[in-house]
């Protein structure tokens, strides 16, 4: 179970790393087939939270050679942060399996009944499971390292915005949308 705690909230942290990656990206292209901008934007997600993860991974191992006893003290607090993350996750991937395979009117129900507001909630329950997590903390530093480890997840949507530009067909000119809408009045 010690190993378990652990590789379960990294995958958690990736996973939302993912999810921002898409959320950022999305409305950005104006072009209608987006399959291969959205995968790129869900992989340099992962990447960056892939990244993130291994970091904060290296800097708890870290503290925990020179804290004997932080790593039981941690453990405590990633059940805290499991007791919430855990149904937030589960119904997010949920609504996530309904609008994949479901057809076009389940997939709109699907995004504005989970998918929407749990984007929305998403900084309120890291948050919240940052409290409760320092919470029941054993001690100051696993507090601290908890509260920190949070506060690194909500800084990912953030960072990957940065550089993220809208996109639009051609070369960004509006020479092909200009074409476009010319046929189209030609027509």
């Amino acid at each position: 179970m010690n190993a378990v705690l652990p590789v379960l909230l990294a995958l958690l942290a990736i996973t939302d790393a993912s999810f921002c990656g898409f959320r950022v990206a999305t409305g950005r292209d104006a072009r209608i087939f987006k399959a291969d901008f959205y995968r790129y934007a869900i992989r340099r997600g992962m990447g960056r939270g892939l990244f993130t993860t291994a970091m904060v991974g290296c800097g708890i191992a870290g503290a925990c050679l020179f804290t004997p006893g932080l790593f039981a003290q941690l453990l405590v607090c990633a059940q805290a942060l499991l007791w919430v993350l855990l149904p937030y996750a589960t119904l997010t991937l949920m609504g996530m399996g309904v609008w994949a395979a479901a057809e076009a009117d389940v997939r709109t129900l699907a995004s504005v009944v989970v998918l929407g507001p749990f984007t929305l909630i998403r900084p309120w329950v890291i948050a919240a499971a940052a409290v409760l997590g320092a919470w029941k903390a054993p001690g100051l530093t696993a507090a601290l390292v908890t509260v920190a480890a949070c506060g690194i997840q909500l800084a990912l949507e953030p960072w990957l915005n940065v550089g993220m530009q809208p996109r639009l067909p051609g070369r960004g000119s509006g020479e092909e949308g200009a074409r476009v809408l010319a046929r189209l009045n030609d027509a």
